[in-house]
């Protein structure tokens, strides 16, 4: 009986570490997607002209990221090293060329919405609240695949260009409901 309760034990755990593992796989593919989405977005969208030194994708609050990210900095925008830069707070935000942050909360959110209505900067983050609540862009995931959600009047408002390639693979939030 002892070694019956044992051996179950012991499948439970080899399940649950499988099932941990795969979670955690998919997790880091989800987030390579979301990074490469990031550099695809330098392509697709246009940024006023500007004397910054470097083009600056920020991650503001927890990075889901880590290394996964890194290899987008040995690539370039219009002749501008790419540089990633994580920030706990937005005080700096504004040496942002795109700001992603997968928390929005009641500390960073307005501060994320006044960053984006004073500088045409790229705003992005995991929630599909943030695009319906003024942000620009959201990953949302759907049937199993990342997708962009698109605040199209607040992009274009931002002084930003999104080529209509991008716009074509997008969800689009017009202002109306789209649950």
């Amino acid at each position: 009986m002892k070694k019956g309760i044992l051996f179950f034990k012991s499948l439970l755990l080899m399940v649950s570490l499988l099932l941990s593992n795969a979670v955690a796989q998919d997790r880091a593919i989800e987030y390579k997607i979301k990074a490469a989405y990031l550099y695809n977005f330098t392509k697709f969208i246009t940024w006023p002209d500007s004397d910054a030194p470097t083009f600056n994708i920020c991650i503001v609050g927890k990075d889901p990221f880590g290394k996964i990210i890194s290899p987008i900095e040995t690539r370039s925008v219009k002749n501008k090293p790419i540089r990633v830069v994580r920030f706990n707070s937005l005080n700096q935000a504004k040496q942002c060329q795109l700001i992603y942050s997968a928390e929005i909360n009641k500390k960073i959110f307005p501060g994320i919405l006044t960053i984006q209505s004073l500088y045409p900067i790229l705003t992005v983050s995991d929630s599909k609240q943030f695009v319906q609540k003024g942000g620009m862009i959201a990953f949302i995931l759907k049937e199993g695949k990342v997708k962009l959600f698109i605040n199209l009047p607040v992009l274009r408002k931002s002084g930003l260009e999104i080529s209509a390639k991008l716009l074509e693979v997008a969800e689009l939030y017009e202002g109306e409901s789209n649950d």
